[in-house]
């Protein structure tokens, strides 16, 4: 699966035994709602979490700044389509300074847009009803297209930020995001307490939206929030408004989250309704590299069902759809070039994977983006890293050990054959700097294949793998003088010329003719011939078994 999955936590996923349900099933980040969750959540989640998953991010969202309306007699205040209110008299909100910037005309929307005014007069501030309805106390208040200066963060959300830093999760989602400041502001807090988590600017506001170029290029990671942005927007604009923000993001190499009722339904039924599946379709279909769940496996009943129908229909639609990008990198354009060249290599050659050894993800990000074929492997030392990576669409942590600047190629080999994901003979597209990691710039792109290289010869056939021989026991024959013993194998192995004669008695077969060996093959060696190349190549014996999490 290559599309990410984020679950909100809560009461109906807060035990462990859902969560690793839910992991199970696919899920890469766990999100901790800051609005509903208490700050003795954060260490207590983010533990669970690790004892079961290294590689699941953490993400706290950020409450931040509302406007609201105040306390009304009666805890409601009932509105007449027509009738005009005076804001700071009848209706007060909790930052009267909110309303600096609202001119004549504009359209104020309260309790999650259930309530439509206009604005009538500034002074005194008059406004409207276009509607009838019922506010209730601190009603939601949307002002769409206007810039509403709030601040980017709240105290509570200070203390989150503190709390997060010191337990080491991976990502802050900044609500309400207007302008690119605003997430400059946040980044400035999160370094100044000694963070480096990802920033994901969650775009719900008209005003977001507009900004969004600017937003994009100050964020890590984008989250559509359709909820408050389609009480911004007329409903119709909304999935428009959808595509045009995983776009432009995509573009830059951020990663996007698509949030908001993807599966409501299954907040109260076990299975999804047909618009819900067509959504979250199109939603792939998108690029977008994440789905979320919400209420769905916070507070609904059906949690890790929610998380396994996210990953039957991310498979069975990425099995059927070539993803591609108009993505252009407008920073390093080596490091660009190196992973343009490595997709399509890796694209062209059908390989069983791209491996980028990674210092700092960058180069991971914009080979996501590209969206190869295959899965691309972020090879790091970082635990960190490679948890913030593993949101990004067919990105997979491979975690490596020691000192990064000493590592060597073949050392680095080893670590892939001993993390178990590759058979012998597989296809790896590799991109690294040259030496290794030491200055974090990638300029280098080559093709691996798993296994230690024996020798090479001239090749016709299938590609095969099985156990070596001269006696007739084995599944691959293996012949000094062109000679062949009575049998049916699999594949031959000559390290002269072949016979004419013999040409009709293996004809079919995997053959590799005048071979060229660094070392005898064993008896009963298992070997692997790559049928394109000629190359032979046996297991590594010396793979770090243990690297492998």
């Amino acid at each position: 699966m290559k599309t990410k999955i984020v679950a909100t936590i809560g009461p109906a996923s807060s035990s462990q035994d859902v969560m690793k349900g839910m992991i199970e099933n696919g899920l890469s980040l766990v999100r901790i709602n800051s609005a509903h969750a208490d700050i003795r959540d954060v260490s207590s989640i983010t533990k669970m979490v690790r004892s079961l998953n290294k590689d699941v991010g953490i993400m706290i969202d950020l409450k931040g700044p509302e406007l609201r309306t105040g306390e009304f007699p009666g805890g409601s205040l009932k509105i007449a389509s027509g009738k005009e209110y005076i804001m700071g008299r009848d209706i007060v909100l909790n930052n009267m300074n909110a309303l600096s910037t609202v001119q004549v005309g504009d359209r104020i929307l309260m309790s999650d847009g259930e309530v439509t005014f206009e604005v009538e007069s500034t002074d005194p501030f008059t406004i409207k009803a276009l509607n009838d309805g019922v506010l209730r106390d601190r009603s939601r208040v949307n002002i769409p297209g206007r810039f509403i200066e709030l601040g980017t963060i709240t105290d509570r959300d200070r203390t989150f930020i503190k709390e997060g830093i010191a337990d080491g999760v991976d990502f802050f989602a900044l609500s309400f995001v207007q302008r690119a400041d605003n997430v400059d502001s946040l980044r400035d807090f999160v370094m100044d307490s000694g963070g480096d988590q990802y920033i994901i600017s969650k775009i719900e506001t008209k005003s977001g939206l507009d900004n969004i170029v600017d937003i994009v290029k100050s964020s890590d990671g984008i989250m559509v929030a359709r909820g408050d942005l389609g009480v911004e927007l007329p409903l119709k604009e909304v999935v428009l408004a959808q595509k045009h923000i995983i776009k432009t993001a995509h573009e830059d190499g951020d990663f996007t989250i698509v949030a908001t009722q993807v599966l409501e339904s299954m907040v109260n039924n076990s299975s999804p309704t047909r618009a819900e599946i067509s959504d979250i379709t199109n939603a792939i279909i998108d690029n977008a590299d994440a789905l979320m769940l919400s209420e769905e496996s916070a507070i609904g009943k059906y949690p890790v069902q929610a998380v396994r129908t996210l990953k039957e229909v991310s498979d069975y639609v990425e099995e059927r759809v070539s993803f591609d990008s108009s993505y252009y990198f407008k920073g390093n354009t080596i490091a660009y070039s190196v992973a343009r060249a490595a997709k399509i290599l890796s694209d062209d050659i059908k390989s069983d994977g791209i491996v980028a050894l990674t210092h700092t993800g960058s180069t991971v990000r914009m080979i996501s983006s590209l969206r190869p074929k295959a899965m691309v492997y972020a090879a790091t030392v970082s635990d960190s890293l490679a948890r913030k990576l593993n949101i990004y669409f067919g990105v997979s942590p491979l975690h490596m050990e020691g000192n990064a600047e000493n590592l060597s190629f073949s050392e680095i080999m080893d670590y892939i054959v001993g993390s178990g994901r590759f058979s012998d003979g597989s296809k790896l597209v590799m991109t690294s700097g040259d030496p290794y990691f030491t200055f974090g710039g990638t300029n280098d792109v080559k093709v691996a294949v798993v296994g230690k290289f024996i020798g090479r010869g001239y090749s016709f056939g299938e590609s095969l793998s099985g156990t070596a021989t001269y006696t007739g026991n084995g599944d691959i024959l293996v012949a000094d003088d062109g000679k062949t013993p009575n049998g049916d194998f699999k594949g031959y192995i000559f390290t002269s010329d072949i016979r004419p004669s013999l040409m009709s008695s293996i004809k079919g077969k995997t053959v590799v003719t005048k071979a060229r060996l660094v070392r005898r093959i064993q008896e009963g060696e298992r070997i692997y011939i790559d049928g394109n190349t000629g190359i032979i190549l046996t297991a590594s014996i010396n793979a770090k078994k243990n690297s492998s999490r």
